[in-house]
């Protein structure tokens, strides 16, 4: 999923992100993938996965995001590139 963060609370460790569906989901700093939390500010964009009924969430609390990361940090190339062939 996408969305933007749209709070931080960073004495907390914690923030909002508004999915592009209009969802809102709770991030803990431990959920951060390849991007450390001061890479983060409103308005950015961000890549997760919503995770339902997360350990520690009380029943019918919003899913929250994990996996949390910049768009293009940590993800492998979609196609592989190849090695270039040795010469002699």
């Amino acid at each position: 999923m996408e969305g933007t963060i749209t709070r931080l609370v960073p004495e907390r460790g914690f923030g909002f992100i508004t999915g592009d569906d209009g969802q809102e989901f709770f991030f803990h700093r431990s959920a951060l993938q390849a991007t450390d939390f001061e890479e983060l500010a409103e308005g950015v964009r961000v890549d997760f996965h919503a995770a339902h009924e997360a350990p520690g969430d009380q029943p019918g609390e919003r899913p929250r995001a994990v996996g949390v990361r910049l768009p293009g940090h940590g993800v492998a190339p979609s196609t592989p590139v190849p090695m270039p062939e040795e010469t002699p």
